[in-house]
């Protein structure tokens, strides 16, 4: 392959990504990713001059950036208007969960970017190892079977739909909770029962686990204090998550915020289903 490419920041799968890639032909270069010996040592002067102005396509991580500002690196120190300043136009940006804003520059620049959540096969798998490790969390954090318990699926999209359907193939008694009648019918079509917000303060007393997927903050303190004390939490929405986890504290509630986890459980299976979108956009 005659592309150079750059692979900056993330966590273990962009570390499989950039020796899938390397074993694949491609002029690859590694940034800040985790246990990879990259170009750290060279002045980021020196790294911006002699690999991001030459560079043809860079890879950001799944999320790209955590606080808007900087690239999502274990050392965050690359600062994401920086690092635009350098691409030149006509490269290609990918990476995940970009900003409007994000976008918007990328387009001032002529910069070709395209975000692997906008790819409904990729958001799919992404679903399913998220869907494990969410439910692997689950099991580390209580002293309860999963099999035979109450287990509480809040929102129903992929990543919902998919930990409903792991957790009863575990043999969970799986409720669903979804505002959508339509994700409520499909939640029922799959065997589960299914609850809708207005009802949820009534009922969710009875839930050993909880799992959440919404993106907003749907676990507030009023909730949580009909929440049972030894149930377990496992958020999955981006953060801060949709629960409110001070009031967690205070009443003694076990609630983990559960972010990437296909680069914390499965980041090699992970980094094939990357490897696979973004071969389809540089070739």
């Amino acid at each position: 392959m005659n592309k150079s490419v750059v692979i900056i920041g993330g966590d273990l799968r962009q570390k499989y990504l950039y020796y899938h890639m390397l074993n694949n032909g491609f002029a690859v270069t590694p940034y800040d990713i985790p246990e990879v010996a990259g170009i750290e040592n060279l002045p980021k002067s020196e790294f911006f001059d002699n690999f991001i102005k030459s560079g043809d396509v860079f890879i950001l991580p799944v999320p790209f950036s955590r606080d808007k500002i900087t690239i999502n690196s274990k050392s965050s120190d690359i600062i994401i208007d920086e690092l635009l300043s350098y691409i030149k136009p006509g490269s290609i940006v990918a990476g995940g969960c970009f900003t409007e804003s994000f976008r918007a520059k990328c387009k001032d620049k002529e910069i070709k970017i395209f975000d692997l959540m906008d790819i409904p096969s990729f958001e799919l798998l992404n679903s399913i190892a998220t869907a494990e490790g969410a439910i692997l969390e689950a099991i580390s954090k209580s002293p309860l079977n999963i099999h035979m318990s109450d287990c509480l699926v809040l929102g129903y999209g992929k990543c919902g739909s998919a930990i409903a359907k792991r957790l009863s193939a575990l043999g969970a008694n799986v409720t669903v909770c979804a505002r959508n009648n339509l994700q409520q019918m499909q939640a029922f079509e799959c065997g589960h029962k299914y609850i809708d917000f207005d009802v949820l303060a009534e009922q969710i007393d009875q839930f050993e686990f909880i799992f959440n997927s919404v993106p907003a903050m749907v676990l507030t303190k009023d909730l949580l204090r009909h929440v049972k004390e030894d149930a377990v939490i496992i958020d999955i929405a981006s953060k801060p998550g949709g629960t409110d986890f001070k009031e967690c504290e205070k009443l003694g509630i076990a609630a983990y915020l559960c972010l990437s986890l296909p680069g914390k459980y499965s980041p090699k299976s992970s980094a094939g289903i990357i490897y696979n979108c973004i071969l389809e956009k540089i070739k």
